[in-house]
């Protein structure tokens, strides 16, 4: 079975958040979870009845004895994690044993259901980051793929019982509103070891900081587009606001996953170089027009498969765009294309610029060896050296030279080497 993480990351009900090594982010949110199960508990209910469910890889993921309405399943690999009960009634306690090769046996999850809401929690700690989500939909998938280990009859019986007390609604506004205003206010509890500051140190804190209120915009504002009494003349706005937040959170993404570099090797495998486009052309192009620009992308009818990470080179892409569309002016027309050269896709990006005054072109700012800063907008984005050391770790190449004066074409000529996934076989 595939693991929890990658059944649910691609969900839109879904949000990913990025943490450091100390998981900042899973022990704040179980801290808002520890709250929320304070207050399901202080409502009334039928004796009979659950005051909450919690699924889980450990019976400590929760930090405080639950009361005896609550109901733990465990599914874990490691039984000597369940001798560490300490408070915990056994009768409140559900193990279920999963194989040691298990990819869910590897990551931290915490599924909890009440009366009053429902919370979806995954670490892993092989992407330095956390799934969160609140809604019925990833929460009901999860559940439906953690039964799937439910070997006895019985135990699959009472699950499905205990379930089925709780109806799982999309959660209100003011709902997700106190939720993440509790989190953004929660302290972090754990000790943190002190490094000696360095500047990837301070990219990946900078990252974190700046992605996590971020997402949390996000997230209220489309919650408000969701609801059926917004004021047409207000969802607009709403609307811009999100993708404002989208490209900036994808944005510092792409300097968190250079960050990580450092540390974690980037896993290569058979990548569709057309699935990709295909899947962000009309961001791209809507994109562009915000700015008064346009782009085309020419590809052939079909092109075979390269070596390279899907996610990591989506994002590498997008940020060309991104430094492309705020570096031009307005006008300017963006062409990518798409060929065959030897053994490497060729991806090329060519730029003819519109009209534009000596004062109006844009001014780049070095930020460290890192990052480069653009002082009207305050956008900041990888340096050249960093991006071209991303192309490298997925076994390609970048290089940038200006237009000779000959060609239709009068900006940077960006080219993008990638090896076919065959070339090597």
């Amino acid at each position: 079975m595939s693991a929890l993480y990658e059944l649910v990351q691609n969900s839109e009900f879904v949000e990913e958040m990025y943490q450091t090594d100390a998981k900042e982010f899973w022990y704040r949110s179980l801290t808002v979870l520890q709250s929320l199960f304070y207050e399901a508990c202080d409502r009334p209910s039928k004796p009979q009845n659950l005051a909450g469910l919690v699924l889980t890889h450990n019976p400590n993921a929760i930090p405080y004895s639950p009361p005896a309405s609550f109901q733990t399943w465990v599914f874990t690999a490691k039984q000597s994690s369940l001798l560490n009960t300490k408070s915990f009634p056994t009768d409140q306690i559900h193990s279920i044993t999963i194989d040691a090769g298990n990819p869910a046996n590897h990551e931290w999850f915490c599924i909890a259901i009440a009366s009053t809401f429902n919370m979806l929690l995954i670490d892993s700690g092989s992407h330095h980051s956390c799934l969160f989500s609140l809604h019925p939909q990833p929460i009901s998938q999860a559940i439906a793929h953690l039964t799937a280990h439910l070997r006895q009859p019985e135990q699959r019986q009472e699950l499905e019982s205990q379930f089925a007390q709780f109806k799982l609604q999309e959660p209100i506004y003011a709902t997700v509103s106190r939720l993440y205003t509790i989190m953004l206010s929660q302290p972090i509890s754990r000790e943190l070891p002190v490094p000696e500051i360095q500047e990837v140190d301070i990219i990946k804190s900078l990252t974190h900081e700046v992605k996590t209120p971020l997402t949390t915009i996000r997230t209220l504002a489309q919650s408000l587009l969701r609801r059926k009494d917004i004021v047409k003349a207000v969802k607009p706005r709403i609307e811009r606001i999100v993708v404002e937040c989208t490209e900036q959170i994808d944005r510092f993404g792409l300097i968190f996953e250079a960050a990580q570099l450092a540390t974690s090797p980037v896993p290569l495998e058979s990548t569709s170089i057309l699935e990709i486009l295909s899947q962000n052309t009309e961001r791209w192009q809507m994109q562009a027009e915000r700015r008064q620009l346009s782009m085309e992308i020419i590809t052939p009818e079909s092109i075979a498969p390269i070596r390279s990470n899907s996610k990591l080179l989506a994002q590498l892409l997008t940020g060309i765009i991104d430094r492309l569309v705020r570096s031009l002016p307005s006008g300017s027309k963006i062409a990518l294309t798409a060929a065959t050269a030897g053994d490497h896709l060729k991806l090329q990006f060519q730029s003819r610029l519109g009209s534009i005054g000596e004062d109006e072109y844009p001014m780049l700012k070095s930020v460290g060896q890192w990052l480069m800063l653009q002082p009207e907008t305050g956008t900041l984005s990888l340096s050249l050296p960093i991006t071209k050391a991303l192309f490298q770790s997925l076994g390609g190449k970048l290089t940038v030279r200006l237009h000779p004066t000959a060609t239709g074409y009068d900006g940077e000529i960006l080219t993008i080497f990638l090896p076919f996934a065959n070339a090597n076989q």
